[in-house]
C-alpha cells in the first residue's frame, strides 16, 4: 500500500504540471495542422465524458481513443459510431475486434467525414470576379488495422495503423482562356499507440497514448502535419473506496492531460454513472478549449441469448455554434 501511494503522488503531480498552459510564451499553436477531423470525437461514450477516455478505455471504441484498451474487450465486439459536427459536418466510424486467448486482440476500422455539398467558383473577367462551378464534396476517409496485448494483469499496450486518403475535389489553373485541372488528393500511413496499467491501488488505472503519428502530408509544393496528440490519464471507480465489488452503483472519475501538437496543453475530467452494469449516466467538462466545454450523455447494455448489446448517446455543449450529439451502437457476441 504505501509503495503503491510513493508511485500515485508524482503521477498525479505530473498530471497537473503537464496541464499548465504556455501562458508565459503565450503561443497557442493554431492552425499548424491539417486533416483536423480527426480531433472530431468518435464515440459517444467517451465524448460525454469530456474525451477523459485515456484510462478508460476497455471496448472497441478504444482504438479511436488508446489502442491498448481493446486488449480489455473479450470475444468479437462490433462497434458503430456516428458524429453530427457543428457546420452539418458528420463523422461514420466503426470497429471489429476479435480477441484470441494466446495471440491479443486483433481489430478492423474505418471513419470518414462527410462534408456535405459545397459551392465551387471560377475567377472569371466579370463584375463579380468569379463564377459557379456546381457543388462537390471532399472525400476523407481512413481505413486501420489494430492490435493489443494484455501482457499481464496489470499492463496492456496497442497499436493502431491508418491509411488515410484525403481528396479536396478539382481546381483550374492557369490563365482564364487556358486553364489546367488539377485534383488536389493526398495517402498516407499514420500511427497510433497506447498503454493502460493497473497500478494494484483499487481500480486506479493510468493511461498514455500517442495519435496520429506520421510524415508530413503534402499538396503539391505544400507540406503540413497531422494533429499529433499526446495523452496521459487517470481513472479510478470510487465507490471501491467505500463500496463491496457486488454493490449495484459505481462511479468511475477520469481525468487527462492533453497535449496537442496545434493548441497549447489542455484538461479533460469526465464521471460515469452506472447502475448494475446496466444503466449509465455520463459527463464531463474540458479546459483551454474556444468553444466545448460541458458535455453529458447515456447509456444502455442489455444481454439477452449471448448478446451483450449497447446503446450510447453523446451531448457537446459549445459556446457560439448549435450543441452536437454522437450516437453509438454496438455488440458482443
Amino acid at each position: 500500500m504505501y509503495k503503491t501511494r510513493r508511485l500515485l503522488v508524482p503521477v498525479v503531480l505530473l498530471i497537473f504540471a503537464f496541464a499548465l498552459p504556455l501562458q508565459a510564451e503565450g503561443i497557442k499553436k493554431i492552425a499548424q495542422t491539417g486533416m483536423k477531423w480527426f480531433s472530431i470525437p468518435m464515440g459517444s461514450r467517451p465524448a460525454a465524458m469530456g474525451n477523459a477516455f485515456t484510462a478508460v478505455a476497455d471496448d472497441a471504441s478504444s482504438i479511436f481513443w488508446n489502442p491498448a484498451g481493446i486488449a480489455l474487450a473479450q470475444g468479437r465486439h462490433v462497434y458503430l459510431n456516428q458524429t453530427q459536427w457543428i457546420a452539418d459536418i458528420n463523422v461514420n466510424s466503426g470497429a471489429v475486434t476479435y480477441a484470441h486467448d494466446r495471440l491479443g486482440t486483433f481489430a478492423l476500422t474505418y471513419a470518414a467525414a462527410d462534408w456535405g455539398d459545397l459551392h465551387g467558383t471560377q475567377r472569371a473577367d466579370n463584375t463579380a470576379g468569379f463564377v459557379e462551378t456546381g457543388t462537390f464534396s471532399p472525400t476523407d476517409y481512413a481505413i486501420g488495422l489494430g492490435y493489443a496485448q494484455q501482457v499481464s494483469n496489470q499492463f496492456a499496450f496497442g497499436g493502431h495503423l491508418k491509411y488515410v486518403y484525403e481528396e479536396l475535389g478539382s481546381t483550374l489553373e492557369g490563365s482564364l482562356d487556358a486553364p489546367k485541372k488539377y485534383t488536389g488528393s493526398l495517402d498516407l500511413l499514420a500511427f497510433d499507440f497506447g498503454t493502460l496499467y493497473r497500478t494494484g491501488f483499487k481500480s486506479l488505472v493510468v493511461g498514455m497514448a500517442l495519435q496520429n503519428f506520421s510524415q508530413e502530408a503534402q499538396y503539391r509544393a505544400e507540406q503540413f502535419p497531422l494533429p499529433l496528440t499526446f495523452k496521459f490519464g487517470l481513472a479510478m471507480d470510487i465507490t471501491d473506496l467505500w463500496m463491496t465489488a457486488e454493490a449495484p452503483h459505481r462511479l468511475l472519475v477520469s481525468v487527462d492531460a492533453v497535449h496537442p501538437r496545434d493548441y497549447s496543453e489542455r484538461m479533460h475530467f469526465g464521471l460515469e454513472y452506472g447502475y448494475n452494469n446496466l444503466f449509465f449516466v455520463r459527463g464531463g467538462y474540458k479546459t483551454n478549449y474556444d468553444e466545448e466545454d460541458l458535455s453529458f450523455g447515456a447509456g444502455l447494455k442489455y444481454a439477452i441469448s449471448g448478446l451483450q448489446l449497447g446503446l450510447d448517446y453523446g451531448y457537446v455543449q459549445f459556446k457560439n455554434f448549435d450543441a452536437v450529439q454522437m450516437f453509438s451502437f454496438d455488440f458482443r457476441f
